[in-house]
């Protein structure tokens, strides 16, 4: 346990080293909410209503982090870090964890961003704000977990583009910016078969107060969450092995 906290303690250091990174992660996510906001309030006809969009652009917010995690990873690997780590007797699951707990509070600050820019084009202030954070924590454990799967599988160099489509997958398929319900068939069945639009369907149902709604979409977060873990815990344990 001790170990995993000082790998950690190292990982938050790492990341507040690279500001530009994670100003960037949080900085694109809140102006597209502004633009959209902007266009909502320049047109007569409702397509970003703040109370969809501000959910929708926290959640997606989130998938930034999995770059952090990923290149950070990757980047540990191709250097001889990793090598000294695992001379230490610390377990795969520890390490992994390591990484992966520095990055909840990123994901929690640029949540609290997007809610509060929201507040400036219209969001009612409401206790229901701190339930849908509450709510994207799983979502935020999703993007780390991919980030980590990633950082395991790639190098340094081929992790930002991968996760660079990771973020527009998630965009397009999340329901950020429509309703998927719109084109239906086919497309919105795998779109509900990915953990994307329910992690913005879970946070918008916080949201709304909504409180049914909230946990079957968040079993398919956290489903989707736990066998990306699973699988980058078995993959370290490989790559450990390897080394």
């Amino acid at each position: 346990m001790n170990r995993m906290f000082a790998l950690a303690g190292r990982t938050g250091k790492e990341l507040l080293r690279d500001p530009v990174t994670l100003v960037f992660g949080v900085g694109l996510p809140l102006f597209l909410l502004i633009l959209m906001s902007v266009i909502q309030n320049n047109v007569s006809v409702e397509i970003f209503a703040i109370g969809q969009l501000a959910p929708g652009m926290a959640a997606f917010s989130l998938s930034f982090v999995s770059m952090f995690a990923a290149i950070l990873l990757a980047k540990d690997k191709s250097t001889s870090f990793l090598l000294r780590v695992f001379a230490s007797p610390a377990l795969p699951r520890e390490y992994i964890l390591g990484y992966a707990l520095p990055m909840l509070p990123i994901g929690a600050a640029q949540c609290a961003v997007c809610f509060l820019t929201a507040f400036c084009f219209g969001l009612a202030p409401s206790w229901n704000i701190l339930l849908a954070m509450l709510v994207l924590l799983p979502t935020a454990a999703l993007y780390i977990a991919f980030g980590l799967l990633f950082g395991v599988l790639l190098t340094d160099k081929q992790a930002a583009p991968v996760n660079s489509i990771l973020v527009n997958v998630a965009a397009l398929l999340g329901g950020t910016w429509f309703d998927l319900t719109l084109i239906g068939g086919t497309f919105e069945k795998i779109c509900n078969l990915l953990p994307f639009v329910h992690a913005t369907e879970s946070a918008r149902a916080a949201l709304a107060g909504n409180y049914a709604a909230i946990l079957p979409h968040l079993a398919w977060v956290f489903g989707w969450a736990a066998l990306l873990f699973v699988a980058a815990v078995l993959l370290f344990k490989k790559k450990m092995r390897e080394n």
